[in-house]
């Protein structure tokens, strides 16, 4: 771990710091790390000199520190301005797999905090006026770049708190060189995926059909003007009918965020396209024989599937699992 100060006075110059000899509170830092981890919506471009150097890291040929300082030294001659000071971290992750290396990097704000303290029998309050607080608002901007056999793994998880989720500040884009890789459509269409799979994986906790409750859950979604896994969780359960038994819940709710992990969702946070989530209108067929097709148009793809034949004519396959409410002749008008 390293930890540099930057400022957005221009006259203020860049200070490299030591590699921390030893990790203090280190699950601290961790638990800070896990808070604002997010599954990936931006890649790296060819030429990024992060990517770069964060594979010199890993491989050996630049030291951490070296390496790490040069990180910092980037970072703060693209933040200036405008910008809050702040503490700027670079941590390198290693787990259980050889040549598997995640950096993360971090600008977190700085805080003041009162404390108590003991003192020969009195107690205290006491200021700190650079304080690192538990709280997920007050890392500014974070990114996790994994590193593969020395190769690092395009795909970025970044957040910026001073941007609309998912979107990055242009300074932050800069630093990083990387690009969106995934629009607010395509983020709003897994959602609706997601909502799909969770109902058809856990029917016997709906009220109702997967059709109902995915109506009632799209509506529900449509109303926000942020989409995030908790939104998602919400409108899952609103959408059960609010269950009141802690066990339903409970596995209502970890369905949810293992699809939406599964789905590349993770701790995204973005702002829905509406009319992808507005209820779809009810579809009317009629073929060149006269048959003819009423149906909601929710129940496409679930309960109502259309195929097309390799002639060019239409396949339909109606499936419910209840009997039908009608069935039986129609009188037809005599045409002339």
């Amino acid at each position: 771990m390293i930890l540099h100060v930057v400022h957005g006075d221009l006259d203020i110059p860049f200070e490299p710091q030591p590699e921390f000899d030893e990790i203090e509170h280190a699950e601290f830092f961790l638990a800070r790390l896990q808070d604002v981890d997010v599954a990936p919506v931006h890649d790296f471009v060819a030429a990024s000199e992060t990517k770069l150097l964060l594979e010199q890291m890993a491989k050996g040929d630049v030291s951490f520190q070296e390496g790490a300082q040069l990180l910092s030294k980037r970072f703060s001659g693209q933040h200036r301005g405008t910008s809050s000071d702040g503490a700027f971290f670079v941590f390198e992750l290693k787990g259980d797999v050889e040549d598997d290396v995640v950096y993360a990097m971090a600008k977190y704000d700085y805080s003041q905090a009162i404390e108590r303290f003991d003192h020969e029998g009195k107690s205290g309050l006491r200021q700190i006026v650079q304080a690192f607080i538990a709280d997920r608002k007050a890392i500014q901007k974070s990114c996790f770049v994994r590193v593969v056999g020395g190769t690092a793994v395009l795909a970025v998880s970044a957040r910026d708190r001073s941007k609309q989720a998912p979107d990055l500040t242009d300074y932050f884009v800069k630093f990083l060189d990387v690009h969106r890789t995934r629009s607010d459509k395509e983020l709003t269409s897994a959602v609706g995926e997601t909502l799909l799979k969770v109902f058809k994986e856990r029917k016997e906790d709906l009220p109702g059909t997967v059709a109902s409750a995915m109506k009632v859950a799209r509506e529900a979604l449509s109303l926000r003007e942020t989409i995030d896994n908790d939104a998602v969780v919400e409108a899952v359960m609103l959408a059960a009918g609010e269950p009141h038994d802690e066990v339903v819940r409970t596995r209502l709710e970890k369905s949810t965020r293992r699809v939406l992990k599964g789905h590349k969702l993770d701790g995204v946070s973005f702002k829905p396209q509406k009319d992808l989530l507005s209820v779809a209108k009810r579809q009317k067929v009629e073929t060149f024989e006269g048959v003819r097709l009423d149906y909601p148009g929710s129940l496409e793809n679930n309960g109502v599937t259309r195929e097309t034949l390799p002639d060019g004519g239409t396949r339909f396959i109606i499936e419910t699992s209840k009997k039908l409410v009608v069935d039986e002749p129609v009188a037809e008008r005599v045409r002339p």
